[in-house]
């Protein structure tokens, strides 16, 4: 066990495996803790959002995950047993809605974690923590209850609900907790209905039963294997006043769930159930000092659209930049500021808007999903550390704070296979590119790129992209691209001389609608010192 360390995470769900890969992708030095001793392999959070996979897709570890997953092609509800409204889940967008059991997202997250030179230290807790002049000293113990100190740069909480983090920065953990107690199965069923679909079945009340919804997501490993989850009738609440409830036995979970099950159905068996609560909870501030908390660590919230985890996984990302450039010495003021001011803004939208989607269902009106489940519309406009030199940028599709979309088709000189934008992206880097009309424009290129380098460090990446018939050539100060489709012209209503900083958690940090020197030296300003 070291005894200091850049970062300590504390926490090695998703979220700190997630976190703790990136920032030892940077080559930084890592500590992640999780006071478990081993791994558990129940099925709990399952949906994986297209955006997700796109970061899954930055480390090289998508097709892994669609590997060990199974698609969602629709939603289908059900009122007592009468079909209800459908929707088809297109196959248009970069990646489709994946049903990925959490301990399969774990796995892949830690071998990806360890290819990177991290490792998970298991059986190790947080006893407490205070932040030093530089720094953060941490008091653990280990799994022989034996203590440890360590010194690190920063903390960061990805340790869920009852977060020893949180706890230890004194937060206000804001909101509540819905009255009903739900329950989860895992089982595998014998039934009629095509795979790959996540059903919703409501059930009217009558005078032998309240009103209930159940829903049903395919599980992957076997055709038959679904994860059920109803509301737990008080009747079958097992557990004295403040004792958490026991989970019902298999006979139990037939009783209760078969009945608003299509005729036919059989549970044949259970691999594991559970109890829980539903909590809607907004952390008062993503920071405070040298400490971060990310993921259930920062929000609770329903269920309803299967986001959390990707939530979380999205905040790991969104701070593991900053924390590199804070380490590298190279921060502007209020960097570090922007991660909760970005991001709690994003947890609050989805802690109103899930606690509205489950009030629904609990009423069934069962509202389908739609694009803002699949995260990709998120934005980051009016952030504090973005910047747009269009006069109309605020009209435009795409600007300064959003997701840069993926674009297909491009070319370059002597690479047989067509490329994608976004494998010029990520990989903890900046990346400047531009739209490029002449010579002049690809040099001007270089000069800004020599001038994101000078203030980011070398982890910055540049390139220009061409029109499809442009006599422009690759050159050997700057990589050039043909846009052979028009693909990306299209997506980013590219016009000659135009250029685009990207972030390297793959949103828009600056536009310039010309390749303008004192433009992206003001851009750069907000994220990088001057004297770095």
């Amino acid at each position: 066990m070291k005894s200091s360390v850049d970062v300590l995470i504390v926490g090695a769900g998703p979220v700190g495996l997630f976190l703790a890969a990136d920032l030892s992708r940077a080559g930084l030095d890592v500590l992640l803790i999780d006071r478990m001793t081993e791994r558990t392999f129940f099925t709990k959070a399952l949906g994986i959002t297209a955006r997700s996979l796109e970061l899954f897709d930055d480390f090289g570890i998508a097709q892994d995950a669609v590997d060990a997953g199974t698609w969602l092609h629709g939603v289908s509800n059900f009122t007592d047993g009468v079909a209800g409204p459908t929707m088809e889940i297109p196959d248009l967008l970069p990646f489709g809605s994946l049903s990925l059991a959490q301990f399969e997202v774990e796995r892949i997250l830690e071998a990806c974690l360890v290819r990177h030179g991290g490792k998970v230290h298991y059986g190790w807790a947080l006893a407490g923590f205070a932040e030093t002049g530089d720094g953060v000293r941490a008091e653990l113990t280990g799994p022989d209850g034996s203590p440890h100190v360590v010194e690190s740069r920063f903390i960061v909480g990805c340790d869920g609900g009852r977060s020893a983090v949180r706890t230890g920065l004194g937060l206000d953990f804001e909101g509540g907790q819905f009255p009903q107690t739900f329950v989860l199965a895992d089982l595998e069923i014998g039934w009629d209905l095509p795979r790959g679909r996540f059903y919703r079945f409501n059930v009217s009340a009558t005078a032998e039963h309240a009103a209930n919804a159940l829903a049903a997501v395919p599980v992957a490993g076997s055709v038959e294997r679904y994860r059920l989850s109803a509301v737990l009738p008080d009747s079958m609440l097992r557990a004295a006043e403040g004792e958490r409830p026991q989970p019902p036995g298999f006979d139990e979970i037939r009783a209760l769930m078969t009945p608003m099950l299509p005729a036919g159905t059989v549970l044949k068996s259970m691999h594991w159930s559970s109890v829980y609560r539903v909590n809607h909870r907004l952390v008062s501030s993503y920071s405070k000092g040298r400490a971060f908390l990310a993921g259930d660590a920062a929000h609770l919230h329903p269920p309803v659209g299967g986001q959390g985890l990707n939530t979380g996984l999205q905040d790991a990302y969104n701070l593991a930049w900053k924390l590199t450039l804070a380490l590298d010495g190279r921060d502007a003021p209020g960097l570090l500021d922007s991660y909760s001011a970005e991001r709690r803004a994003v947890g609050l939208d989805l802690v109103e808007n899930t606690s509205r989607a489950l009030n629904e269902t609990l009423a069934q009106r069962s509202p389908l999903p739609g694009m803002r489940e699949t995260q990709l519309l998120i934005s980051y406009r009016g952030s504090a550390i973005v910047r747009d030199e269009r006069v109309d940028a605020a009209g435009t599709p795409l600007a300064a704070g959003d997701r840069i979309p993926d674009a297909g088709g491009l070319r370059r000189a002597y690479v047989g296979l067509p490329l994608r934008l976004h494998e010029r992206l990520g990989r903890g880097r900046h990346v400047l590119f531009g739209y490029a009309g002449d010579e002049a424009g690809l040099t001007a290129l270089v000069e800004l790129s020599q001038l994101a380098r000078a203030a980011l460090g070398p982890a910055v990446s540049a390139f220009a992209v061409v029109a499809g018939d442009s006599p422009l050539g690759d050159r050997e100060d700057i990589p050039v691209l043909r846009d052979g489709d028009g693909g990306f012209a299209d997506a980013f209503e590219a016009k000659p001389g135009t250029v685009w900083l990207a972030r390297p958690d793959g949103y828009l940090g600056w536009v310039g609608d010309t390749a303008s020197m004192d433009g992206l030296k003001t851009a750069l300003a907000l994220i990088a010192r001057a004297d770095a």
